[in-house]
């Protein structure tokens, strides 16, 4: 039975949370963590764990399998290096960091002191994404040649909510939410080469960080991509919060046919083949492929790859080195683009 503390006890941890109750044979949060008592207090008595507001103090006097860590990401080091210290795993929501030289430092850091850091990609383990990866390489669609993606909803924020900073953040929208396109499209087109790209705040003036971004980007493989995220755009459901109202989607077009992902707000995926073995029986029509496990079901299979690698079963999926190129990407939009 793996033990875990939970560090960072925003809205995210408790879809996490979820995800470690449905592997209760094989893993329980023993510790949550927050500088904020409240919410310490919230946790702790509604999970039946120790609380605490010391980090530091919790590692001391906890007996730790591993670390998850829910915070802003301009605290991940120091959080992730004394989990290192201990020889503690780490599980952290991405992104690793916001700047290249403190990721860089992070993944050096585990590598040296033997440590897994797995980083939540959670979008690579919906069996629908999965399903989509093996279509193309199977060679469904032909060669990949562009792509669509986009994430698009009104996000809430609570008044203590570090989306509002842009220097808790790394930036804005793009950096706090492309990353989940990014790396879905890498696993389907390879290596980023160019980014270039517009950013803005829009109509979400409480942010310092920007509420739009438009990007275009080129592959090593010479295929294309266009990404679009906002946090500013009121759709049907919006008023409800996350995850009505929102809308992702990746449209990945070949040489020799389409396969498009719907993720929120219903997941579902289509193909349009030209090729043998994949053709639609009607000409020129959608297959559309049945997709029953809801978005939630993403984290619950990461969590439970979390805990296969702890014990030993697999080798992890989302490296540091894995998160580091999904960094490097959203800087380049920052560093090559224009904000205003």
């Amino acid at each position: 039975m793996k033990k875990l503390a939970f560090v960072g006890l925003g809205r995210v941890a408790d879809v996490h949370y979820e995800a470690v109750c449905r592997e209760s044979s094989r893993a329980r949060v023993v510790a949550a963590c927050d500088v904020r008592p409240e919410a310490v207090e919230a946790r702790s008595t509604a999970w039946k764990v120790a609380g605490y507001t010391s980090y530091e103090t919790m590692l001391r006097e906890e007996q730790l399998d591993a670390v998850c860590l829910f915070l802003p990401h301009d605290l991940h080091e120091s959080f992730v290096c004394l989990a290192a210290e201990r020889r503690l795993p780490v599980f952290l929501e991405k992104p690793l960091a916001t700047d290249l030289v403190t990721c860089e430092r992070m993944v050096d850091d585990c590598k040296r002191q033997g440590v897994l850091l797995m980083v939540a990609h959670n979008g690579l383990f919906h069996p629908a994404f999965e399903r989509m990866v093996e279509l193309v390489k199977l060679g469904a669609i032909g060669t990949p040649r562009f792509a669509q993606a986009k994430s698009t909803q009104w996000l809430f924020f609570k008044e203590w909510d570090f989306r509002l900073s842009r220097a808790k953040t790394g930036g804005g929208c793009w950096f706090d939410c492309a990353g989940h396109l990014i790396y879905r499209l890498r696993e389907m087109l390879g290596e980023v080469e160019e980014v270039a790209g517009l950013t803005g705040n829009l109509v979400r003036t409480e942010m310092e960080g920007e509420d739009h971004a438009a990007a275009v980007l080129r592959y090593a493989s010479g295929a294309m991509a266009q990404v679009f995220v906002s946090y500013g755009l009121k759709l049907p459901g919006y008023e409800h919060d996350w995850p009505n109202g929102c809308e992702q989607n990746i449209l990945l077009t070949g040489d020799r046919g389409s396969i498009e992902y719907t993720i929120c707000p219903k997941s579902r995926l289509r193909l349009f083949s030209e090729v043998e073995g994949f053709r639609s029986p009607v000409l020129q029509g959608w297959i559309t492929e049945e997709v029953p496990l809801t978005f939630d079901h993403s984290f619950y299979l990461q969590m439970s790859h979390f805990l296969d690698c702890l014990e030993g079963r697999t080798t992890c999926r989302v490296t540091g080195d894995d998160a580091l190129a999904t960094v490097r990407t959203l800087l380049r939009l920052y560093e090559g683009g224009t904000t205003r």
